[in-house]
């Protein structure tokens, strides 16, 4: 698929913006729906978005997703993964070796501290049900987990909740939502289990096949190196422009940027956005996840498939990933993988690499000793400043509850759609790219073949809800607590939240005439 010729003008249906996961599931959807009058538009040179194989010490790496999460084959991705025999194990902290920082082996004593947070993290979970049941508002885990008894001040029970909740979430427990963490609708749907992708032919060969079934070679649908500048939307349609000089007009565009693309305003959009989108769009987190490979003359670490470090500092190279562990890489490719997150990978993410695997070293002797090796190769991936991803993955906040929802999944002027890792209830997973592209393009294959067209978002009528009181409004959404209930005399019973109202007032003014 070649790129496409420069200051080109091109009058298309459909414009899918970003040949990621959710832009590719997006085309093959409305390919699969009759609907073949689409662009793609492309800003780097290749398909796969945030999805990222390449090669590194001899072995085909994967610095974007590596994981599966959901064996399940109602998971698409898994599905796809399992279709086409694709190489790796299924990856639990169950193989582990936890060391401190003089290097000696404190295993036994992690297995007890996190044994210790099981009742806990039970209560939260818990909490959380409870809360979402009774339509309580969200908190931050951090506060549901200290109410429920854990308050971790030892530098285990640090690393401990760092594997458990920082490392996945890419974020302290302190900002991320109870509710939408903990009940977190993977976990519900497809199940607790991951498999690591190991396969020569890199993660990224699933989206490669996606899209080679419905464009030819070097079909003229998909455009490369193209990378947007401006998105003029009105009622009638779409027309962007690309920094070629090139323009593209159609009925339709779905944006597929990320998060952290939409928060940056390298994109202008003319008008600019509404509030309410814009607004939805600030709340949702670009997290930074950052998977650093080094490759050694020899192997010097354990043979487990995980090793921690206990060490002074949160998060400071604490997660490392055996890559000769047993269904892995071969004995003797000599790879080990390191990740931050959150702050620490983007101060590494600002620094040279020479900065980082002198960091790295210092951490690897104080576990291994003095005489280890230096490494013969590092590769350190900054998704945080890449201007075409401007993060690793999309993660909620506290409090985006299902009206926020509705704005981030609402069109604009019924012409501009969004679909992407953060627009979704999956949001953070590949899967959940996947669905969120086919849900847009299902939208906008309805609307075009005579069906109902989604126009944008519509704030929720507030009234009373209930049939049996007198002033119910059949049409309101949302209970503003304002009903009025007949009395066997004829009188009418004053609502709580008024009658609460009534009273702080009258208190107020006794006090005062006082």
């Amino acid at each position: 698929m070649l790129p496409a010729c420069q200051g080109e003008t091109v009058k298309t249906k459909v414009l899918v913006l970003g040949a990621g996961m959710a832009g590719i599931s997006a085309a093959r959807s409305l390919n699969q729906s009759g609907l073949t009058d689409f662009v793609i538009l492309e800003g780097t040179g290749r398909i796969g978005g945030r999805i990222l194989s390449m090669q590194f010490g001899g072995k085909t790496i994967d610095i974007g997703p590596n994981w599966v999460h959901g064996i399940s084959d109602d998971n698409p991705v898994w599905a796809m993964v399992k279709s086409y025999n694709m190489a790796g194990i299924v990856s639990t902290l169950d193989s582990i070796k936890v060391r401190n920082s003089s290097g000696h082996d404190v295993t036994s004593q992690w297995h007890t501290v996190l044994a210790s947070l099981d009742e806990p993290s039970e209560a939260a979970y818990d909490l959380a049900v409870e809360r979402n049941a009774t339509g309580q508002p969200d908190m931050p885990l951090r506060a549901a987990l200290k109410s429920c008894g854990w308050n971790p001040t030892s530098s285990m029970e640090k690393a401990v909740e760092y594997a458990i909740y920082d490392w996945p979430n890419a974020e302290e427990p302190d900002v991320t939502s109870l509710l939408r963490g903990e009940l977190d609708p993977t976990t519900e749907m497809f199940g607790k289990s991951e498999y690591y992708i190991t396969d020569p032919r890199g993660y990224v060969y699933i989206i490669e096949r996606m899209a080679e079934r419905f464009l030819t070679k070097n079909d003229q649908r998909l455009k490369l190196n193209k990378t947007i500048t401006t998105v003029h939307w009105d009622y009638d349609g779409v027309t962007v422009t690309t920094k070629d000089g090139s323009s593209y007009t159609a009925d339709f565009a779905i944006v597929t940027f990320s998060m952290g693309v939409l928060q940056s305003n390298s994109v202008e959009f003319v008008p600019g956005l509404p509030d309410w989108k814009r607004e939805a769009i600030s709340r949702v987190h670009m997290v930074s996840y950052t998977k650093i490979y080094l490759k050694f003359p020899s192997k010097f670490w354990d043979d487990d498939e995980y090793i921690v470090y206990v060490g002074e500092q949160k998060g400071y190279y604490t997660i490392w990933h055996n890559m000769e562990a047993e269904g892995l890489f071969p004995a003797g490719t000599n790879i080990i993988l390191v990740t931050l997150v959150d702050e620490e990978a983007r101060r590494v993410e600002a620094q040279s690499d020479e900065a980082t695997q002198a960091e790295v070293m210092a951490v690897l002797r104080n576990m291994y000793g003095a005489g280890i090796p230096d490494p013969t190769d590092i590769l350190v991936p900054r998704w945080g400043q890449d201007p075409f991803s401007r993060g690793s993955y999309a993660n909620w906040g506290v409090g985006i509850d299902d009206e926020e929802l509705r704005k981030l999944q609402a069109p604009v002027a019924g012409r501009l759609f969004f679909a992407g890792d953060g627009t979704g209830p999956h949001f953070g997973y590949l899967h959940g790219a996947f669905f969120e592209g086919a849900r847009v393009a299902g939208a906008i294959a309805t609307c075009v073949g005579g069906g109902p067209c989604e126009e944008g978002y519509q704030p929720p009528r507030r009234g009373c809800t209930c049939p049996a009181a007198d002033n119910f409004d059949s049409q309101a959404t949302v209970d503003n607590g304002s009903c009025l209930y007949p009395t066997s005399g004829g009188d009418r019973i004053v609502p709580f939240s008024t009658s609460f109202y009534i009273m702080g007032v009258a208190a107020f003014t006794f006090t005062d005439m006082m």
